[in-house]
């Protein structure tokens, strides 16, 4: 009896005999034939219905001068869609996916922006798709009104809690920060600026470090050092 792998020899010259010893113009004639096919199955395929999970682009509409989203707002959000294959194929491609424009009313305070909202936005961006399934009822939000303070500067105590070593004159003497109001009436005063380790009598240029979405007037800061006296 022969063996598996004698059998499977047999069967592949089987398959291959059709092919063997053909004319020269049989074979691009073959693969013309297998291509139109795998066209044709394709195309076909691409007619029907089908449903899958689409990451529907996000495009925010509010005033960002007098006001700053305290957390990273969504760039996109994930729905569920049935549709044509084509639309849905052309959608995953990101061609002809329009952003969904969110237009939120940034009051301070403001945590969330309702389901009948922005899903009416997104019904609009996904025109030719029904929408099945929402990531979430509510998109979560917080706003804030932008504030500015001019505050004066000085040197940051060490973290010995000892007053610092030297006397500082800056220039400029103070800063204006700008931010959320909840963070930037915050800011003591005088703000401290730190002074690295090292740093000897003289002039130096010193960092100004500020909390997260708070822009000082500037990054840097001259300041003149004088030891203190004994």
């Amino acid at each position: 009896m022969p063996g598996p792998w004698a059998l499977a020899g047999r069967l592949g010259r089987w398959f291959a005999y059709p092919f063997i010893s053909q004319e020269p113009g049989f074979y691009p004639a073959a693969a013309v034939c297998l291509l139109a096919a795998g066209v044709f199955w394709q195309m076909n395929a691409l007619n029907k219905t089908y449903s899958t999970r689409l990451s529907c682009p996000l495009v925010w509409r509010y005033d960002t001068a007098r006001y700053v989203s305290l957390r990273p707002l969504p760039a996109a959000v994930p729905v569920v869609v049935t549709g044509q294959g084509w639309r849905l194929l052309r959608a995953n491609l990101g061609v002809g996916l329009r952003p969904a424009e969110l237009r939120p009313v940034p009051r301070p305070g403001t945590r969330y922006l309702s389901a009948s909202t922005w899903q009416h936005s997104l019904g609009t961006a996904l025109e030719g798709l029904q929408v099945d399934e929402w990531a979430s009822d509510t998109l979560r939000l917080t706003f804030d009104r932008y504030a500015t303070r001019r505050l004066p500067l000085a040197l940051a105590a060490p973290d010995s809690g000892r007053a610092p070593a030297y006397a500082a004159r800056f220039e400029p003497a103070s800063l204006v920060f700008r931010g959320p109001a909840s963070v930037v009436n915050r800011l003591p005063s005088p703000y401290p600026v730190a002074l690295p380790a090292g740093t000897g009598p003289g002039a130096a240029q010193l960092a100004v470090q500020a909390p997260a979405l708070v822009r000082p007037a500037t990054g840097q800061v001259r300041v003149e050092l004088r030891a203190r006296p004994q």
